[in-house]
C-alpha cells in the first residue's frame, strides 16, 4: 500500500527545484505542436513555458530555435 506524505489543507507540494528548469518562449504569432518524445506539447502564440533543460536536445526544437522561432532560456 502507498504512503502519502501528509499535507496542509491548500498547500501544494512542491518537489521541483526552479533552478532546474528553463523557459521557452514561442516569439511567433501561431501555435506551435512540439513532438516530444513525452508526446505532443502545443506551444501557444507568444506564449512561454517551464520545461527540463533536455529540451533543447529535440531535434525539432533546435531547427526552431535556429530559425529564430523559439527561444530557450534559463
Amino acid at each position: 500500500m502507498p504512503v502519502f506524505k501528509r499535507r496542509k489543507r491548500g498547500q501544494l507540494e512542491r518537489d521541483w527545484d526552479p533552478e532546474k528548469f528553463v523557459t521557452v518562449r514561442n516569439k511567433t504569432n501561431r501555435n506551435i505542436l512540439l513532438d516530444l518524445p513525452t508526446g505532443y506539447f502545443r506551444l501557444d502564440a507568444g506564449r512561454s513555458f517551464r520545461m527540463t533543460p533536455d529540451i533543447a536536445n529535440v531535434p525539432q526544437v533546435q531547427e526552431l530555435v535556429a530559425r529564430g522561432e523559439v527561444e530557450i532560456h534559463a
